[in-house]
């Protein structure tokens, strides 16, 4: 899985990517706190803005299956 995160100041913008949600929001919070509008996109192509981040620290959007939390509960 590969998230992409796209920041911009100015006339500066950086392209990184990370294979972790949570990595992905790390980064993307440390490049907003420092005045760069920031968003991510996810492995499936949806866009997130700084606002959404949180939704892509989900267990679907960290990928991982719903069914494995279930059998863990049994």
């Amino acid at each position: 899985m590969t998230f992409i995160i796209e920041a911009v100041k100015d006339d500066c913008r950086t392209v990184d990517f990370r294979s972790s949600a949570i990595v992905a929001v790390i980064l993307a919070r440390k490049h907003a706190v420092n005045g760069f509008v920031v968003s991510i996109t996810d492995p499936d192509g949806r866009l997130f803005s700084a606002d959404q981040f949180n939704r892509l620290l989900t267990s679907k959007g960290l990928g991982s299956d719903p069914m494995a939390h279930d059998v863990g509960r049994r």
